[in-house]
Order: C-alpha cells, then sequence, then structure tokens
C-alpha cells in the first residue's frame, strides 16, 4: 500500500500524489456521505514501475465509490486498470482505499 494525497476541489475535479506518480481526475456526489472518484495516476518518468504481469506500467486508471465514515475518515473500492506505455491493458484488480481527511 503507498500512501497518496488527493486533493478534491469544489468544481468536481481532483489531484493525486505519491512518491512514484501524479494524476488528475474528478468526483461527483452520490448521496449522503457517498461519493465517487476517477482519477488517471502517470508514473513519474524517472520510476520503473513493473505490473505484476511483468511488464512496464506507465499508467493506472482508477475508479473508486466512496463513502465518508464520521467527519475524518472514508473508505471504498473499485478498480485499478494499469496501462503500459504503449496505452495497453497489462494488468486489472479490485483497488480498495482507505483515507482520512487532513485540514
Amino acid at each position: 500500500m503507498d500512501d497518496y494525497t488527493v486533493t478534491f476541489q469544489e468544481d468536481g475535479s481532483l489531484v493525486v500524489v505519491t512518491q512514484k506518480s501524479t494524476g488528475t481526475g474528478s468526483w461527483s456526489v452520490t448521496g449522503d456521505g457517498a461519493f465517487t472518484f476517477f482519477l488517471r495516476e502517470e508514473f513519474n518518468t524517472d520510476v520503473t514501475q513493473i505490473s505484476p504481469t511483468g511488464f512496464r506500467a506507465a499508467y493506472i486508471k482508477i475508479d473508486i465509490e466512496a463513502r465518508l465514515e464520521g467527519d475524518a475518515k472514508f473508505t471504498g473500492r473499485g478498480k485499478a486498470v494499469v496501462h503500459g506505455p504503449d496505452d495497453t491493458v497489462i494488468y486489472a484488480t479490485d483497488a480498495e482505499t482507505d483515507a482520512r481527511r487532513v485540514p
């Protein structure tokens, strides 16, 4: 599990930053305390990320359905699809997140 920071903007956009990647996407409210978000996370050019299938990964597309729990935590589940430098899908898996809000 990698540490990450996601900034959810009021306009429905988002930005994600990890030690190995950056990405952008969008989010929307789907119900009381529920929301979805989508992002495309690109690996930094100095990172050689190899997928579990043995291929070099260039970026990941992630779709998550999440729920805010209280004021400071959210959890979510969805899909992560890893793409190679030529845009081919090289790996797909279930995705989970367990995050906390920071001021």
